[in-house]
């Protein structure tokens, strides 16, 4: 496996996945502000409480929640059983936001403990071969590029099942919450959800493209080295 080959495989690849999905970031990043859907937000309890209710809907009372601060990223660590909810004190879309990690705290465990130790053995490996290969204590690096190329396609199948699953259903167990709490009109919750199918169109297909990317890139790098050592 040519490591020539290989950078144009994924480049090719890449410039194919923006052309198939037509990611729009400019539109994405005007969705993210609507003041009139973060007043309509603001009426429902703290993030924390948020996740809290929610879990108890899904009979999972057990996981940890914490708030983290400067940063927009929410995540379910499974290796803890914790939920991390990003600053998201303006962001009318936290509801579905939370109900997303929610939604991974109850996934199979065995799968997102796979997923969990398998992500940070692909990570420890690329580094260990490509430190290897950069010293030259590595030669052969089309066997190295094809183990990569065989632990990439297993990481995005596990990946973008557990992914795929959340997305799916967070929008539906945010709709059922905001039933649950009626606390605003039936116009504000069909303004919310539409603008949550709207954030859905654009975000779940940038979610599948970055999972693709992520490793590929990492694959593209490593090629790269092999082609200039």
């Amino acid at each position: 496996m040519e490591p020539m080959f290989v950078i144009a495989a994924i480049l090719v690849t890449i410039a194919l996945l923006r052309f198939i999905f037509k990611i729009d970031f400019k539109k994405a990043e005007q969705l993210s502000v609507n003041k009139e859907l973060e007043e309509i937000t603001e009426k429902f309890p703290e993030n924390i409480e948020i996740a809290k209710e929610m879990l108890e809907m899904l009979d999972n009372k057990n996981v940890k929640i914490e708030e983290a601060q400067n940063t927009t990223t929410s995540l379910y660590i499974a290796i803890t059983n914790k939920i991390l909810i990003a600053d998201l004190k303006n962001n009318y879309g936290r509801i579905q936001t939370i109900a997303h990690e929610c939604l991974h705290s109850v996934q199979d465990r065995r799968v997102l403990m796979f997923n969990f130790i398998f992500s940070n053995i692909f990570i420890i490996f690329w580094l260990v071969m490509s430190i290897l290969t950069v010293t030259k204590v590595i030669t052969d690096t089309s066997t190295i590029m094809f183990i990569l190329l065989l632990f990439t396609l297993i990481r995005i199948v596990v990946r973008g099942y557990l992914e795929t699953d959340a997305m799916t259903k967070s929008r539906y167990l945010a709709e059922q919450y905001i039933n649950k709490k009626n606390i605003i009109t039936k116009e504000e919750k069909e303004k919310l959800l539409t603008q949550y199918d709207e954030i859905n169109k654009i975000g779940i297909p940038f979610i599948i493209v970055r999972l693709l990317l992520t490793p590929l890139l990492e694959i593209l790098i490593y090629a790269i080295i092999a082609l200039v050592i």
